[in-house]
């Protein structure tokens, strides 16, 4: 690598979860990085996520634990139920013993606050540029460096590119070129009020229900709220 190319930025394609934490990942190992985002604003949406201790040292590793674990909200217990007939098939304590002894809790949490944790963590490093409504449209690299060709003609140029702009990604349908395959398979997700929500099953647990070719998930958000 050329010392001019080593001034360049490492440029990351998508502001999302995985753009940030990439982005974080590359400052702490002395990068400077420009993500650039097609959406006016760097945000998320979605649901909640569940997250294992493997998850919370990750962060740990790139030093948002603490963010993250202040917004998360740590079960009592992993519950599995017979969607058909309602009984207890079994259940795992995730409480103090489980966070004690794995080091990290196993909690719920909403993308959105992941979302925003990987974000704070990414500017209070002050080494990573965002761009916002800039959508990467062709890339052409060398030996050197690549360079992203934005909606507007814009050339951006960086030692690396890392493609996280999402299912329709400009960057793997130039690089790979395969499109994204139905499944055939279903997923609905939503947010309800905790006053809207069945009193009986408002368990400090991350509770699924199973049956025939189908489950149901369900756990408490933003302190059970």
């Amino acid at each position: 690598m050329s010392d001019k190319s080593a001034d360049l930025p490492v440029l990351v394609a998508g502001g999302g979860i995985g753009g940030l934490a990439a982005a974080l990942a590359l400052v702490r190992r002395g990068f400077a990085v420009k993500v650039l985002e097609q959406a006016p604003e760097i945000g998320e949406i979605g649901a909640g996520i569940q997250l294992g201790p493997n998850a919370f040292h990750a962060f740990d590793a790139l030093g948002i634990g603490e963010k993250a674990r202040s917004r998360a909200v740590y079960t009592d217990e992993m519950v599995m139920h017979d969607a058909v007939d309602g009984s207890l098939v079994g259940r795992i304590p995730t409480g103090e013993a489980f966070r004690k002894r794995f080091g990290n809790p196993y909690a719920v949490i909403h993308r959105v606050d992941v979302h925003k944790s990987l974000l704070e963590g990414a500017q209070e490093t002050g080494k990573v540029e965002f761009l916002t409504s800039t959508r990467a449209e062709r890339i052409e690299q060398d030996e050197r460096s690549v360079t992203v060709h934005d909606q507007r003609g814009t050339a951006h140029k960086g030692i690396a590119l890392i493609g996280a702009d999402g299912v329709k990604s400009v960057v793997r349908e130039q690089f790979v070129g395969d499109l994204a395959r139905v499944t055939g398979h279903v997923v609905y997700r939503a947010v309800i009020d905790k006053k809207d929500f069945p009193a009986d099953l408002q368990w400090n647990a991350a509770a699924i229900w199973v049956g025939p070719n189908c489950h149901l998930v369900h756990y408490p958000l933003r302190g059970g709220e």
